[in-house]
């Protein structure tokens, strides 16, 4: 059945070790030319490679949850992945009306790199007592679709959990197990698709979290003092651009623009959004690196970075003008 087939969508769970034994046994019933990808969401495809025999014609084609309404596709190649290969399957992501981008391999690529410090510290919040309503307020506002609870319900609590588990392997410096994931998570509170979640008790749907979840939620809550409604926007949002400007130094894309893009395309974002970099802009990037000064206790995810910090000395400069040639 593979010997005519020109290229492959590996998109079993995400589990490196299910995954290899996947890609492994398909591997052989391939023509020499065919493609072969992985529509992993986290797992670096350096490390899912490994077990082919051809990985120059292997590459990751990540598509975005759900996959109807949400255009972007990531295609990661590694360090051999042959050039003809990402040209093929930029044609087939483009051939079918989807919005593709470049990504260099690394853990969560682009998007969950982005996204899994927001969800985390949306998360935070809630053990620290802020109000969920405002949560999900400042982020509707600044252009989500939902709040970050019920875009967990959306995605599942074990593919949250497996991506994140991806990304603390990776940078356990600044991004935080989360005790209320992984509470949910053995609780099999799994979200929309077992019809239990944050918002969900047996296939209902609530506009409060179910009282299950209260329980869950109020059993953890921290003694300290609830976080301040003014509190909520830079603790949701400053990971998020942090983790950001972290990408563009590493070279994961070249450009501010390609990451604002990505977010639009990936997370179904609305009219509210004007990118996460020209948010920042609006603020001011000397007002977040004092912004950040009394989060940084909380840890490392609060750290400015190089690019934050040139940016913030140079008079006039913008965070979403940023590209590879304007590093100094």
């Amino acid at each position: 059945q593979f010997a005519d087939v020109d290229l492959v969508i590996e998109a079993v769970a995400e589990d490196e070790a299910i995954k290899m034994s996947v890609l492994s046994r398909i591997e052989p019933y391939l023509r020499p030319d065919a493609v072969l990808t992985s529509n992993s969401s986290s797992i670096p495809m350096t490390r899912l490679a490994a077990c082919l025999k051809i990985p120059e014609r292997f590459c990751g084609l990540h598509f975005c949850y759900p996959v109807d309404k949400r255009p972007l596709v990531e295609i990661v190649g590694t360090d051999v992945t042959n050039a003809s290969t990402l040209a093929d399957v930029h044609s087939y992501a483009t051939d079918i009306g989807m919005a593709p981008i470049a990504v260099r391999d690394a853990p969560g690529f682009l998007l969950n790199r982005l996204l899994v410090p927001y969800l985390n510290e949306a998360l935070e919040l809630v053990l620290n007592q802020a109000d969920i309503r405002t949560i999900n307020a400042t982020a509707m506002t600044f252009g989500f679709p939902t709040g970050p609870l019920m875009q967990l319900d959306e995605f599942g609590m074990d593919v949250a959990l497996e991506v994140g588990k991806t990304l603390y392997q990776s940078f356990p410096d600044r991004i935080l197990p989360s005790e209320l994931l992984i509470a949910m998570f053995k609780a099999r509170r799994f979200g929309r698709k077992t019809g239990r979640g944050f918002y969900f008790d047996d296939g209902a749907q609530s506009d409060n979290i179910v009282p299950d979840v209260q329980e869950i939620v109020r059993r953890r809550l921290r003694s300290a003092a609830p976080v301040p409604d003014a509190q909520i926007e830079r603790r949701l949002f400053l990971p998020m651009l942090l983790e950001a400007t972290r990408t563009l130094e590493s070279s994961l894309v070249d450009r501010a623009a390609i990451v604002d893009k990505a977010i639009q395309d990936g997370l179904g974002m609305t009219d509210s959004y004007t990118g996460l970099f020209s948010w920042a802009d609006a603020i001011g990037a000397s007002t977040i690196v004092d912004w950040l000064r009394p989060l940084q206790s909380l840890g490392k995810r609060f750290e400015p970075t190089s690019i934050l910090l040139d940016v913030a000395s140079r008079e006039g400069a913008k965070l979403a003008d940023w590209e590879q040639t304007s590093v100094r």
